[in-house]
């Protein structure tokens, strides 16, 4: 009887020992989740201009905005917009992000863009700015035309004049074929 009750106290003393030592260790935090404020299916959004000359289309399949965010996730990216020459370009990507608060569209997960009929241009992301009617991409891009491939490190696209730029350690190859003249 005398070792139950002192192995009776030493388990009490243990089990308030680590009592103890839980009410003075730090409690661990857990990031506070955002609630989704909005969610919408099949958004459409169509921008102008200050003239009212309509500058793109885009569509999402999908479109979420967290609880106090100025920013919201797209899935299932197209967006047309057409250039001054009146080439209708075309841009499609599997994600985006839409930033209100500098007006820009970052597609990601591979991007294709294609400039009228002839000429494609893959990347991973392109980043669009509204206000200056630009693209970039920092990210290895390729234009790809029936004539050829040409890759960068870089590229930059005009939508007011129509033309696409790839910098940084350019590279080409062309196909075998007749000229057009």
């Amino acid at each position: 009887m005398k070792w139950s009750i002192s192995g009776a106290l030493l388990g009490v003393m243990a089990v308030l020992l680590i009592f103890a030592r839980l009410e003075n260790e730090a409690p661990t935090s857990l990031e506070a989740r955002k609630l989704i404020s909005t969610e919408l299916n099949n958004l459409e959004l169509i921008r102008y201009d200050t003239s009212g000359r309509k500058l793109e289309t885009s569509h999402a399949d999908h479109a979420v905005q967290l609880e106090g965010d100025s920013q919201m996730l797209m899935g299932g990216l197209h967006v047309e917009r057409e250039d001054e020459q009146g080439v209708r370009w075309q841009l499609e990507a599997p994600r985006g992000l839409s930033r209100l608060s500098d007006d820009t569209l970052t597609l990601t997960g591979g991007v294709i863009v294609t400039r009228g009929a002839d000429v494609t241009l893959e990347t991973d992301e392109l980043t669009i700015d509204a206000n200056t009617h630009l693209a970039s991409s920092s990210s290895q891009a390729s234009i790809i035309s029936a004539r050829g491939i040409t890759t960068g490190s870089q590229l930059q696209i005009d939508f007011r004049g129509g033309t696409a730029k790839l910098r940084g350690d350019v590279a080409s190859s062309f196909s075998k074929g007749t000229s057009e003249k």
